[in-house]
């Protein structure tokens, strides 16, 4: 059984990952413990997606093979950068309880296609292995 759902937006891409990792937030950081930016784009972004699992009702599944549909209005960003907002979308997975943890045992592989089109975003297929 596999189940569908769709990510809209322009979910952030290695680019954007590596700046954020290295931007502070400021009036966030102490003196012991710095704020980074990605911090918070990694939270919103994963609780965003675990919303969506949530309101698509997927069920808690042992093992997942996952096909991600990248939609993207143009060719300008390469598909390596696209690609890496995969990470957010399976830490969605497993925030929101389908899967336990995105170890090798519970995320079993994953494919990634791209596609030229008017909507922006990610369709996520999640197939239980």
């Amino acid at each position: 059984m596999d189940f569908k759902f769709f990510v809209p937006g322009r979910i952030p891409g290695l680019n954007e990952i590596i700046q954020a990792a290295r931007d502070e937030v400021p009036g966030l950081s102490s003196r012991r413990r710095k704020v980074y930016r990605y911090t918070l784009l990694k939270d919103e972004w994963t609780q965003t997606v675990a919303d969506i699992v949530k309101a698509n009702r997927i069920p808690r599944l042992k093992s997942i093979y996952i096909d991600f549909l990248w939609l993207e209005p143009n060719r300008r960003r390469n598909k390596d950068n696209i690609a890496a907002g995969k990470k957010f979308v399976i830490d969605g997975l497993v925030r929101a309880g389908v899967i336990i943890n995105d170890g090798w045992s519970q995320v079993s592989d994953f494919s990634d296609d791209f596609k030229v089109h008017d909507r922006r975003g990610v369709i996520v297929t999640v197939e239980e292995v």
